[in-house]
């Protein structure tokens, strides 16, 4: 009875923990992309670059106010990639740890449910995690800190079934990945077309 407890304890604790560091992403990469919205969406609607006093005393080219905007743009893409990518593993953990937790509570845990895993979820392709950080792809990943390797095989088993599934949370990480890269295009529209 004991075990049990313990192993309940230890449910309840990572379903916590996984849906606060949900959460936690979902907030930060919501504030990255809004202050890539407001920048940008000022480039947008109306001529914020370069200021009227600058071009009084120098002249930029459009391709080096271009590239201070893209770098900008990259830096901030990039950060909400990463909060996005790491949502998205948080939701994957979160429902895993619940799925296992329904197990327990709906099956009598047999001996090799309780065998500690030895693989982990991700066999990591450096060219797709690379990528994945830029534009959305299934199965690419940041370098991630949690595994499921040396947990109890029911719990193990859920995370990585989870992994193959996928989650909710890849549609918010699709529409703001690509308005993200829509709203360079158009600022780089804006800057050499006006």
């Amino acid at each position: 009875m004991l075990k049990n407890e313990a192993i309940t304890n230890y449910l309840s604790v990572k379903l916590e923990l996984w849906e606060t560091y949900h959460n936690h992403k979902e907030i930060m990469a919501n504030a990255g992309f809004l202050v890539q919205l407001s920048l940008f969406g000022s480039v947008i609607t109306e001529t914020l670059w370069p200021p009227h006093w600058v071009i009084k005393i120098i002249s930029i080219p459009e391709f080096v106010t271009f590239l201070v905007y893209f770098i900008l743009w990259f830096l901030i893409h990039f950060y909400t990639r990463w909060q996005l990518i790491n949502k998205r593993i948080g939701a994957l953990y979160y429902t895993g740890y619940e799925n296992a937790f329904r197990y327990f509570i709906l099956h009598e845990l047999a001996a090799e449910d309780l065998k500690e895993c030895k693989d982990t979820t991700h066999n990591t392709s450096k060219i797709k995690d690379f990528f994945s950080k830029i534009v959305y792809l299934p199965s690419g990943y940041t370098k991630m800190d949690a595994s499921p390797k040396n947990l109890p095989e029911f719990i193990a088993r859920e995370i990585k079934d989870q992994f193959k599934k996928g989650s909710g949370a890849e549609t918010l990480e699709i529409i703001v990945t690509y308005t993200s890269i829509l709203l360079m295009i158009l600022v780089g529209i804006k800057i050499f077309m006006s």
